[in-house]
């Protein structure tokens, strides 16, 4: 299989952000940003758009953090690769291998760290049973950070369909206000359930393409957070433990 170059995921999360924003100068030098705007009567497009910005500089923060993890943890991978036999030897919360390698501070490297301090020893029956809770709690601190986003992604959603309750209210109250159906009292209804259609359409485009695209960002986390957890297996079942086993 060929391997990932460095920062892979914030590579792609890049490219990802590139076409988004391609998109948006698009729509804006249309006119379509600032007609979402203006005809949004009840704002709810403007909140929406700044919980995704917010919801945007998270996941930025989060991919760095798990693509930095991934590269030292590969880099980790590479090293005990390398030793034909592993003696671990920890001091000062570093970790040593074979007294002289010293690991990068990582997830894998606090993972074997963990294992160490909990039984002394990395046994073989360790990453068969009851390592579980230890992975449980690394896949937590993993994707732990991402609930929130997760949340905030379908309240976006929720909000749009807010937007269209309050436009349909809108147009709905422009009716029951006219007591005259004359010529100018229609065009001012007209009027007032086309700004209310408006509102219930462009909260309802808002809060869906403001969802998809942080779902996308998340489930794309999500997924290289599923990576590094079973790199970090992988190494320490195949390269870890018949090494130290073995000695």
């Amino acid at each position: 299989m060929r391997e990932q170059p460095e920062h892979s995921l914030l590579l792609k999360w890049l490219i990802l952000t590139g076409l988004i924003l391609f998109s948006v100068v698009t729509a804006w030098n249309e006119g379509i940003i600032s007609l979402l705007y203006d005809v949004d009567k009840s704002h709810i497009s403007m909140a929406i758009t700044l919980i995704y910005l917010l919801v945007t500089l998270h996941c930025a923060r989060r991919i760095y953090t798990i693509s930095l993890e991934t590269n030292l943890s590969k880099r980790v991978e590479n090293i005990i690769k390398n030793e034909n036999k592993i003696i671990i030897n920890i001091n000062d919360e570093q970790v040593f291998i074979n007294t002289k390698i010293k690991l990068p501070e990582c997830l894998m490297t606090e993972y074997i760290k963990d294992l160490c301090f909990r039984n002394g020893k990395v046994y073989e029956a360790d990453d068969n049973g009851s390592s579980s809770d230890l992975n449980d709690v690394y896949n937590s601190r993993l994707k732990g950070p991402q609930e929130i986003g997760w949340f905030v992604s379908d309240m976006m959603l929720k909000l749009g369909l807010l937007g269209t309750i309050i436009g349909f209210i809108f147009m709905l109250g422009s009716v029951a206000n006219i007591a005259d159906f004359d010529v100018s009292n229609m065009q001012k209804i007209l009027r007032h359930m086309s700004n209310g259609m408006g509102t219930a359409l462009y909260t309802t485009l808002t809060g869906l393409v403001c969802s998809v695209l942080s779902a996308m960002q998340y489930h794309m986390i999500d997924r290289h957070a599923d990576e590094l957890i079973e790199l970090t297996r992988h190494t320490t079942q195949v390269h870890v433990i018949p090494k130290i086993i073995g000695n």
